[in-house]
């Protein structure tokens, strides 16, 4: 849970109204605490499956989760380092695929899902680089 505090009086695009899709008034003042964890697991963005760990949903060009994915956060107060996260991340990734000609899993135990301020694999997450 994240939690933030309205500096001035503002309206939420949506959050409002029976279906939760009018806008929503907050007044200056107001706390306003969100769950990343259950925001991003909206079955309505990524389907009957949201719970379920399925990467490849990520090769689907219609997914466009927008507000729906925020493992940074977002606007004016999004991570400092979502830049270099994600730079390090493409260089590591390109870098291994340019050594190595196969990447292969060797996981034997099933995805359990652990977390805290991000999430990974209870188990670890074991690969087999092959040249």
């Amino acid at each position: 849970m994240l939690g933030k505090l309205a500096l001035k009086d503002t309206v939420l695009p949506h959050g409002g109204g029976p279906d939760g899709q009018q806008p929503l008034f907050v007044p200056r003042g107001s706390k306003f605490i969100y769950n990343p964890y259950s925001t991003m697991r909206q079955r309505s963005i990524f389907g009957a499956d949201a719970d379920v760990f399925r990467p490849e949903r990520w090769a689907d060009p219609s997914l466009r989760p927008g507000w729906g994915y925020i493992p940074f956060g977002g606007g004016p107060r999004v991570c400092l380092g979502q830049q270099y996260a994600l730079t390090e991340t493409y260089y590591v990734t390109i870098r291994m695929l340019q050594r190595f000609g196969r990447l292969e899993c060797r996981d034997e135990l099933p995805w359990t899902e652990d977390f805290a301020i991000t999430c990974w694999s209870l188990n670890g997450t074991k690969v087999s680089l092959k040249e």
